[in-house]
């Protein structure tokens, strides 16, 4: 009888089933330990979905006759080997999962990153290491000891339902454990963001979920299901801006006259009759747009409204910048303009999907990206979606000149398309901006800022009123005197400073940003417009795989949820004669309704994610894993973790209801650009177009 229960073991244990079903255990729990530790969750669940993806592709494999199946063995064994490398090294870097399907569209772009993945591979080669022993194994002595012989007809019978009712089980018990608004559950059935689909569910039915909804679009379903949560608390204070905004004063202001102004304090709305729209519209996800944006209440006018209004607009958006780079002695321009306009004392850049793209895409739309599926900006302009609400497309209503310059490619990531689409002249290399070059003709790699503001100038300057929109790239990854071209070029400079040489290397690249902003700044002043120009000047994201080198610059080590993702957001004029220093919790999301607010441009605020930062909303920043941060408290969306903001006990109600909050503005954001929803406003507010 004990022989036959070994045998029976040595039977079930060489088959290809069993193999596969403990290769991809192996690979879901070692990726869930080393990338979440102990405060990962739902474990169960993704062993139970490894089980099921080794199960089938085992039983697929078993098809075959033996000479195919050991192929296919070895196939799929370096294929699902290389996947989950793949995450290891793509997660290390930016600090987010990657989306097989969302990413091919800019898939040549990676090439640009090796030097950082070679990086990445060297940090965790002990990781890489233990990941690649299956494949060793399997050559060496897997192949001797599985049994590629097909099974009978009665095996196949019995197996195929065991396996699916396994299956059935594993959702029916998800189903029935919804403990918040991102149960594992609901990110299966809306596939919510990769991201999360990794963290709770597991790395191969992230893949398949991330398979099966761009295989759903690509046969013309736009997007989920558009459905939004009941936002349900009653506030038990009234929200007001008293202690978040101060004006600085002068030491004669309590002399000056004091002149009583009436403040318009309507709702930044536009005249939008949802009633009637409901009532043309057939699209039920269209609907649901329509229903849950006429609940939000609105941020209304301020004091701040049209303090700009007509002025000149330049908007920089700085590659890798970080806030803590600044210095009153290296970097005087830089720290003029940070503390002598608006000064925001609690500004997040979170890191969106898709690195540069997707944090463009926050701080020109106001709309977070989608995290996985496809890249938020590309297909919005591959689509030639609405985009209404961006300062492009609202300054050209007002009979402005837009133009916009990279010092990169002009067609990087695709901006030539999404680019024009939101309005822009888009010029970059190859297409109207010559790059520097060193003697012997080889472009400059990362390329300069200054060089930028000095070719370009010109070009727009004399056609006012303008709007320009730069890009830089001189901040660029690796941080290095080896190879990054503005690195070396200042090394000298900053050899004195007692930092690493990756933190001395970053501050002398982003150098060449100040020099560019002092360049800008003087070349305004010489044409006589700096008092009529608005500047805005934000990051793309913090430098995401340098995270040491922001701990350096703040001199301490700063946690990996919130206070990395600290930043300074600059709104400056040369007009302004006192700063505006605002203690509200904001982030990158927040500046296109704060801008479009300081030009009194008409916009309907509550059809932003972000929202005017001088208003007397609520603050609010959100992260892309679902933490976030409001002017009360913090929310660890990973850990469940819940600070005290403003000192006060902590509400768990209130936390409860920014969860779905939260949720409902992902939807929202997800669903603008899924279902064209701007061009429904636009044709409402404005007409069609002859």
């Amino acid at each position: 009888m004990k022989e036959k229960i070994i045998d029976f073991a040595k039977d079930i244990f060489s088959t290809v089933e069993m193999y596969f079903i403990l290769l991809i255990v192996f690979f879901e729990v070692f990726f869930h330990f080393i990338r979440l530790g102990l405060t990962g969750e739902n474990l169960i669940y993704k062993i139970l979905f490894a089980i099921f993806f080794g199960s089938i592709i085992g039983i697929l494999i078993n098809l075959f006759s033996e000479k195919i199946s050991k192929v296919l063995t070895i196939a799929f064994t370096v294929v699902i080997t290389i996947y989950f490398v793949a995450q290891i090294i793509y997660s290390g870097v930016f600090n987010t999962y990657l989306s097989l399907f969302g990413t091919m569209a800019v898939a040549t772009q990676a090439l640009d990153f090796t030097d950082v993945i070679f990086k990445a591979i060297a940090g965790e080669w002990w990781v890489l290491i233990i990941m690649l022993a299956p494949i060793i194994l399997l050559s060496v002595y897997l192949r001797k000891v599985l049994n590629f012989e097909r099974h009978n007809l009665k095996v196949y019978a019995i197996a195929v339902p065991i396996v699916l009712i396994m299956f059935a089980l594993n959702i029916f018990v998800m189903k029935s454990d919804k403990k918040s608004v991102y149960s594992a559950y609901e990110v299966y059935k809306n596939n919510t963001s990769v991201d999360m689909t990794v963290e709770k569910l597991g790395v191969l039915e992230s893949l398949y979920l991330d398979a099966k909804f761009s295989v759903k679009e690509a046969f013309g379903a736009n997007g989920n299901e558009v459905t939004f949560a009941v936002e349900n608390y009653e506030y038990t204070e009234e929200v007001t801006t008293e202690n978040m905004i101060n004006i600085a004063s002068s030491p004669d202001a309590a002399e000056e006259e004091i002149v009583e102004e009436v403040i318009d304090t309507s709702p930044n709305v536009l005249d939008v009759d949802f009633d009637e729209l409901i009532a043309n519209e057939t699209n039920s996800n269209v609907i649901a747009l329509h229903e849950y944006i006429r609940t939000i209440t609105p941020t209304n006018k301020n004091e701040y409204t049209g303090m700009f209004e007509g002025y000149n607009l330049i908007f920089v958006v700085a590659e890798g910048f970080s806030g803590y780079s600044i210095d009153r002695d290296r970097t005087p321009t830089l720290y003029k303009l940070s503390n002598e306009g608006f000064v925001f004392r609690n500004y997040y850049t979170p890191l969106w999907y898709g690195s540069t793209l997707g944090g463009e895409y926050a701080d020109l739309t106001g709309l977070m990206p989608k995290n996985g599926t496809y890249m938020s900006m590309y297909k919005s302009g591959a689509n030639g979606n609405d985009m209404m609400f961006t300062l492009s497309q609202q300054l050209l209503k007002q009979g402005y000149t837009v133009k916009g310059y990279h010092n990169n490619e002009y067609t990087y990531y695709d901006r030539h398309i999404s680019h024009t689409n939101l309005g822009y002249e888009w010029y970059g290399t190859r297409n109207g901006y010559e790059p520097e070059r060193d003697g012997s003709g080889t472009q400059l790699w990362p390329q300069s800022d200054l060089h930028l503001i000095d070719t370009t100038f010109e070009d727009y300057i004399g056609e006012e009123p303008f709007h320009t929109y730069y890009l830089t790239v001189s901040g660029h990854v690796m941080y290095n005197f080896g190879g990054n071209a503005m690195a070396m070029r200042h090394q000298e400079t900053f050899d004195y400073l007692d930092y690493s040489e990756t933190t001395k290397a970053y501050i002398a690249c982003q150098y060449e940003l100040e020099l560019a902003m002092t360049s800008l700044v003087e070349k305004l002043e010489e044409a006589g417009v700096a008092d009529r120009t608005l500047i805005v000047l934000t990051a793309d994201h913090v430098p995401y795989d340098n995270k040491d080198v922001v701990d350096e610059l703040a001199g301490r080590e700063l946690d990996n949820t919130f206070e990395w993702y600290k930043n300074t957001l600059i709104i400056w004029s040369a007009s302004m004669e006192e700063p505006v220093r605002v203690n509200k919790y904001c982030s990158s999301l927040d500046i296109l309704p704060t801008v479009s607010n300081l030009m009194g441009l008409p916009y309907d605020s509550r059809m932003l994610v972000g929202q005017d930062i001088l208003s007397d909303s609520e603050g609010l920043v959100m992260f892309n894993d679902r933490s976030f941060i409001t002017d009360k408290v913090s929310y660890n969306a990973n850990t469940g973790e819940m600070r005290s903001i403003d000192g006060s006990q902590i509400d768990e109600s209130y936390v409860e209801y920014m969860q779905t909050v939260v949720k409902n503005k992902f939807s929202m954001a997800e669903s603008i650009c899924d279902y064209d929803y701007y061009k429904y406003i636009d044709e409402a507010v404005y007409g069609v177009e002859e």
